[in-house]
């Protein structure tokens, strides 16, 4: 046997526990980088809700801003719409001032809350006094020529009182007659009281309250008496055929953001 001095013993013992030592203390330290880092993380703890508010802040009222333009972007795609088939009825014939034709129109304008009341015979050149959110304004629109033109020499020169001037021939509206303004109805109204209940102005080509009033006047002559861009300009006795449809919001807005007023007009 080889005998071990007490002395050999104890260094050896103390050999051992300092190699325990220097093994435990890398995992202090990463024990203790580990706390560090859950303490780290408490104090943070409440930076991810701080961070989803601002951009919630942000983004939100964009998109509410994006959902109310786009409701009056479709608002206005249904407004065209509207105008473009009745004034395409109008063209072939369609009869505006009939109850069946103008429920033909409340149908088509359902989505605009276009409202025409109850039932009706005969004709009504203005049906207006509905409830609703839309009204629907219908013309026919003649170019009177000079005073030696046909219309006029059928009257005589010197009696042609609308001589180079528009004038309605035919005027009807319905719907909701209290939503339309100066900014809905950009042609105006004839203030003739010689027009049937069709709508049919008596005498367009002596009548001074057939023409159209200035700020449509002036619209006129600029649009479709004025040669430039290769267009013919109207001549007498050619007419033009308008149907004009507004509606007005429906209420619908979300802090400054709001579904404002539609109007189209249509030409044929």
């Amino acid at each position: 046997m080889i005998a071990i001095s007490p002395r050999k013993s104890a260094q050896a013992a103390e050999a051992r526990s300092q190699s325990i030592r220097e093994c435990a203390v890398p995992k202090r330290r990463g024990e203790s980088v580990v706390r560090g880092l859950l303490r780290r993380r408490r104090r943070q703890g409440g930076q991810e809700i701080v961070e989803f508010a601002l951009v919630a802040l942000l983004f939100i009222p964009l998109m509410l801003g994006g959902f109310v333009t786009g409701m009056g972007l479709i608002r206005s795609i249904q407004v065209n719409h509207v105008a473009a088939n009745l004034a395409n009825i109008y063209i072939h014939g369609g009869d505006f001032s009939s109850y069946n034709m103008q429920l033909l129109a409340q149908r088509l304008g359902q989505g605009l809350n276009l409202q025409i009341g109850s039932s009706f015979t005969g004709n009504a050149k203005s049906n207006t006094s509905n409830s609703g959110d839309a009204v629907v304004m219908v013309s026919q629109i003649m170019y009177v020529g000079a005073t030696t033109s046909p219309n006029c020499v059928s009257v005589g020169g010197s009696n042609c009182t609308n001589a180079t001037k528009f004038v309605f021939t035919q005027r009807i509206k319905f719907g909701n007659g209290s939503v339309a303004t100066s900014t809905t109805n950009t042609l105006g109204d004839p203030t003739t009281t010689a027009i049937g209940n069709n709508g049919v102005v008596t005498s367009p080509v002596t009548d001074a309250g057939a023409q159209l009033p200035a700020a449509g006047q002036s619209a006129m002559q600029s649009l479709w008496q004025n040669s430039s861009g290769g267009r013919t300009p109207l001549q007498d006795g050619q007419a033009v055929y308008v149907v004009e449809v507004y509606s007005q919001s429906p209420g619908l807005s979300i802090g400054n953001a709001s579904v404002g007023g539609q109007y189209a007009r249509y030409f044929f």
